[in-house]
């Protein structure tokens, strides 16, 4: 294990082939980098961002300290000294209420299998996970949810036979169940009647006498929470001894506070350090509050062998280590880097007070919705914002902006496939494919990177693009202030960095024919 190798090849190991980098481009199946970009304008945070300046420099100082432990024999305990940490700190920056504890994943749908996993520990009944709007959470779920590989390649290197069980006695007690969020045209439900058909689904279950697995998604990869919160709550509490949660919040567009609430009412929590927080991808974690671990601690939890696929020893809780926890497994070196670039990015928003923090986010989204929605090309998708106990609280905003395109004289919006090339141009230098006519302005807009939420179906039949703000916002603003510059001047930038990507758009469906029968 050569830890003398560079910094940003570890970054890509330890997840799967999404994380590998095409060397022509430089660039992951996600569109960022290992490396720093700092040259790309990027508001990518619903899907996956490159590595920070300040991001990359921390990880490099864990890569010398790790390699100067090898170098002396001391590599295995001071990987696990380090993976303490980490797990020590993903409930502290997260959000925690006492005795939570932190199960390290690669992915948000890897934490899947282990909600799964601590659902059914609870007694020996088979159990109905109920999961909300597959299409907007990830496009393996449903698999990950019923305990199944979602993939041909594990995060640890084992090669398994997708959709096949993990466990076949764990998978034989699974039946999935799924509710929408949205009508056949795309348009958000009323959360009322999203919250009526849970009820309904969570009653017709138990009288089945099976166990419940119901997900809390907060939020889409469009910003949108169902179940409502206090609904689910209130539900928990009804069907007591019946009914688990997870809350899926891989995006993690949430406050500690709020986090804090959903793991009191003794939901579990999937977060992740690399969608909002825009920590390299592939840096997952289950949270798990007192409650739900009390049942590994009674010894009702043993980890079916099939996940050691999966994960290894020091992801789990020390305190698990005769209970619950895989006994082997190789250092998953890339999984710790990628959490302690994803950790750096969290203390540095949460050095920022959360009312400026809602101030900073609620000025560039303001300024951002806007000019979409003047865009003449460009169609807002609405979002409603998220209901908070704290209204002041900045994840009482919608951080995610979704938008339809459409090239002049189309009949009807982009497509999901026409959106990927739209998405692929617009992050690359295509200044070459325009036509000679084209004007010098076209051409330097062109020539731009411009990093943005990959594509998502909008129901049935709609797609739209993502752009959105993330952490690195708020963070950067501070910087900024420490340097001597005006909060209002990087703020400035930012929005017309933003203004850019949508410039650049514009450009492209204007060039849309001509883009489309270049070879």
């Amino acid at each position: 294990m050569n830890l003398d190798g560079p910094t940003d090849l570890w970054l890509t190991t330890g997840g799967d082939e999404r994380l590998r980098v095409d060397p022509g481009s430089g660039l992951n199946r996600y569109g960022c980098s290992p490396k720093p970009r700092p040259w790309a304008i990027t508001f990518a945070s619903t899907t996956a961002t490159s590595v920070s300046d300040g991001a990359f420099a921390h990880v490099e100082t864990l890569r010398r300290r790790l390699a100067d432990a090898a170098r002396s024999g001391r590599l295995d305990a001071e990987y696990a000294a380090a993976m303490d940490e980490v797990r020590a700190e993903i409930p502290r920056q997260c959000g925690m209420v006492p005795g939570t504890e932190a199960i390290v994943t690669p992915s948000g749908t890897d934490a899947e299998f282990y909600a799964l996993h601590l659902a059914l520990a609870a007694d020996s009944r088979p159990l109905t996970s109920i999961v909300i709007a597959p299409r907007e959470t990830a496009s393996n779920v449903l698999q990950a949810a019923s305990g199944r590989h979602y993939n041909a390649t594990t995060a640890m290197g084992h090669h398994v036979m997708v959709d096949a069980a993990v466990d076949a006695a764990t998978a034989a007690r699974v039946e999935l169940a799924i509710l929408q969020v949205r009508d056949e045209a795309g348009s958000p439900l009323a959360v009322a009647e999203i919250d009526r058909a849970a009820e309904a689904l969570v009653e017709r279950e138990v009288a089945r006498g099976r166990r419940v697995l119901l997900h809390l998604l907060d939020t889409s990869k469009t910003g949108l929470v169902a179940p409502s919160a206090h609904f689910t709550m209130d539900l928990a509490r009804r069907f007591a001894g019946h009914l688990d949660v997870v809350v899926d919040a891989s995006q993690l567009r949430l406050s500690r506070e709020s986090v804090a609430l959903y793991l009191g009412h003794g939901f579990m929590v999937i977060v992740t350090g690399s969608k909002f927080f825009t920590g390299p991808p592939f840096a997952g974690a289950l949270l798990v509050p007192p409650a739900i671990g009390g049942r590994v601690l009674l010894g009702q939890a043993a980890l079916p062998q099939g996940y050691n696929a999966y994960t290894e020893r020091h992801c789990w809780p020390n305190s698990w280590e005769n209970w619950c926890r895989p006994m082997g497994g190789e250092p998953n070196i890339g999984l710790l880097m990628r959490w302690w670039a994803a950790l750096w990015e969290m203390a540095a928003f949460h050095a920022v007070p959360p009312p400026e923090a809602r101030r900073i986010l609620e000025r560039f989204l303001a300024s951002i919705r806007a000019a979409i929605e003047a865009a003449p090309r460009l169609r807002l998708l609405p979002c409603p914002a998220p209901e908070r106990g704290d209204a002041s609280s900045w994840d009482g905003l919608a951080t995610i902006l979704t938008f339809a395109a459409t090239p002049p004289k189309a009949k009807a919006s982009l497509g999901m496939e026409d959106l990927r090339r739209l998405h692929l141009w617009l992050n690359r230098d295509v200044s070459a494919l325009l036509p000679a006519g084209a004007r010098e302005r076209d051409r330097r807009l062109a020539a731009l990177a411009c990093h943005i939420g990959q594509p998502v179906m909008v129901g049935d039949s709609l797609s739209g693009l993502r752009l959105a703000a993330g952490a690195r916002l708020v963070s950067g603003a501070r910087q900024a202030m420490l340097a001597g510059r005006s909060v209002e001047a990087f703020l400035d930038l930012e929005i017309a960095e933003a203004k850019l990507v949508l410039a650049k758009l514009d450009m492209l469906l204007r060039h849309w024919r001509h883009l489309m029968s270049c070879p």
